[in-house]
């Protein structure tokens, strides 16, 4: 028998395998839990997979494209995506934000995923620097480097706003971009217009100080799952910045990777912009965003949505850690909540929720914050409900 090939993948891509190896060890015990007790004797928080099933417009409107007698339905469309769906995206955006974003200098993408990888790969050139706000999706790492950029991690303030004067000092000539997650992920956090204006004036300050462009690239997908607040406006904030968003939250339809790009028209060179967006969607392998989906928006009346069920949820899961005596920062949106672990080691911590506890949460160090865990309370309200005890079993434990 041979031994294997030396090198059968990337070097680069064994260390990040290597670097997830916890997050696996997490994944595989609470599997096994499962297998022995019974999914409704292990608590899982630990996914951020959309729990309520789309509305009805949704739904109607799919039924409605699928018995259509239209021809060609299914056959190759524009990269940059459907007339008709860029429009309706425009027409949600506009009376969201009160912006001039047009069908033209919109790009319909395979998720927000795919929508910030045509952004880096439109934007950056080799060794261009992305400042990523920590806590934050560990992904992003990933998505810079796939296009040759650098990620430069600035940690967010203890209440999770920006701190704008660690940004500042973060800006070199090399500065190309900074991704905002808000509402994100994972604290759930909703940055204020304030914030996000004072972010605005640092970036251009940037720009001013070294001669380049720097681009806000805003990751938008739980724009609408916001609770107790409003949400800032990006493009009041800053003239530079590109929203990326999708439907997998709000209209629950995360498996049909539907996303956007979009710059509002008052934006430099907009239409460069979405000519290189398009580019890249196709050479990137995309080709176009899922047809089906896109006529299906097409075909409801409005984009917006209320998810009043996430905020039942959100009121229950904050309730159950509050009675259990756990600090954290109340979230104003999203699904997931972070609270502060009782000893350094999160990792430890989580290990020991699923062991002894048979709850699965996790370790908010996979998410550049140690000493923290991340929750989702996209889940059953029953497991919610019944979690309470479970909660402060685990806390009790350390005290």
């Amino acid at each position: 028998m041979t031994s294997p090939a030396k090198g059968a993948i990337s070097e680069k891509l064994a260390g990040q395998l290597e670097k997830g190896s916890w997050i696996r060890k997490l994944f595989d015990e609470g599997k096994r839990l499962i297998d022995i007790y019974g999914a409704d004797e292990v608590y899982d928080f630990s996914l951020g997979n959309p729990v309520v099933e789309p509305p009805e417009a949704f739904l109607k409107a799919l039924a409605d494209t699928v018995n259509s007698g239209e021809l060609g339905k299914h056959q190759y469309i524009p990269n940059q995506g459907l007339p008709s769906a860029r429009q309706k995206v425009a027409d949600y955006l506009n009376g969201r934000y009160g912006g001039s974003v047009k069908p033209e200098h919109i790009v319909m993408t395979v998720g927000a995923g795919g929508g910030l990888n045509v952004v880096l790969k439109s934007i950056l050139n080799p060794g261009d620097e992305v400042i990523l706000l920590t806590p934050y999706f560990v992904e992003y790492d990933y998505y810079a480097d796939n296009h040759g950029g650098v990620a430069v991690h600035v940690p967010l303030a203890d209440d999770f706003s920006v701190d704008t004067e660690r940004v500042a000092r973060a800006i070199t000539e090399r500065t190309r971009a900074i991704i905002i997650n808000t509402p994100g992920n994972p604290t759930g956090t909703l940055l204020t217009q304030d914030n996000l204006n004072e972010l605005g004036k640092v970036l251009a300050e940037g720009e001013k100080k070294h001669g380049g462009l720097i681009y806000m690239v805003y990751d938008d997908p739980y724009s609408q799952l916001v609770y107790d607040a409003v949400p800032p406006n990006p493009f009041a904030a800053y003239g530079r910045t590109i929203l990326v968003s999708s439907f997998s939250k709000d209209l629950g339809i995360a498996g049909e990777r539907l996303g956007y790009v979009a710059v509002d028209a008052s934006a430099d060179d907009a239409q460069l912009l979405a000519q290189a967006f398009v580019f890249s969607n196709r050479t990137l392998g995309f080709v176009n965003a899922p047809v089906m989906m896109q006529r299906v928006i097409t075909r409801m009346d409005t984009l917006a949505v209320e998810q009043q069920e996430y905020r039942k949820r959100r009121d229950l899961m904050v309730g159950v850690l509050q009675e259990a005596g756990y600090e954290f920062t109340v979230p104003q949106g999203g699904f997931f909540i972070f609270p502060k672990a009782p000893i350094a080691d999160d990792v430890e911590f989580c290990l020991k929720a699923v062991q002894e506890h048979r709850l699965l949460i996790v370790p908010g160090s996979g998410f550049g914050r140690g000493g923290h865990f991340r929750l989702s309370y996209s889940v059953p309200i029953k497991q919610i409900e019944r979690s309470g005890k479970v909660f402060k079993a685990l806390l009790d434990s350390y005290r």
